[in-house]
């Protein structure tokens, strides 16, 4: 069984969202400052994403400041529970209470930014 299926989170709606600037992985772990804040918590898969973090974001935000952009465009989404930068960027996620609301979400970041990549889809 897939961890996401064990976690009861088959099925929640998400949104893809880049900006469509490169980004490559080695610049950013080249930017990354080394520091290791520790394993995330054991717990329910969810809280521990809330709780959570992605060490990579700052340096990531220092060489691509529109990733900023992305994450807020997202979590002002009514019916986000979720905003993040999905690895090392620029790639950013959201997850949604609906598919009703990750599926306005969409059209509102396809209105508000027509150059980005978007794809509605549930996490599996």
């Amino acid at each position: 069984m897939r961890a996401v299926e064990a976690a009861g989170l088959a099925g929640m709606p998400l949104l893809l969202v880049n900006p469509r600037v490169p980004l490559s992985t080695g610049p950013v772990f080249r930017a990354w400052d080394r520091i290791d804040r520790g394993a995330l918590p054991d717990g329910d898969p969810l809280a521990v994403a809330l709780a959570g973090r992605n060490d990579l974001e700052l340096p990531a935000l220092g060489l691509c400041p529109v990733i900023g952009e992305v994450i807020a465009l997202l979590a002002a989404q009514p019916g986000v529970i979720l905003s993040r930068m999905s690895g090392s960027g620029a790639t950013c996620f959201a997850l949604f209470d609906s598919d009703v609301a990750r599926d306005r979400a969409a059209a509102a970041m396809a209105d508000e930014r027509p150059g980005w990549w978007t794809l509605a889809t549930a996490l599996r």
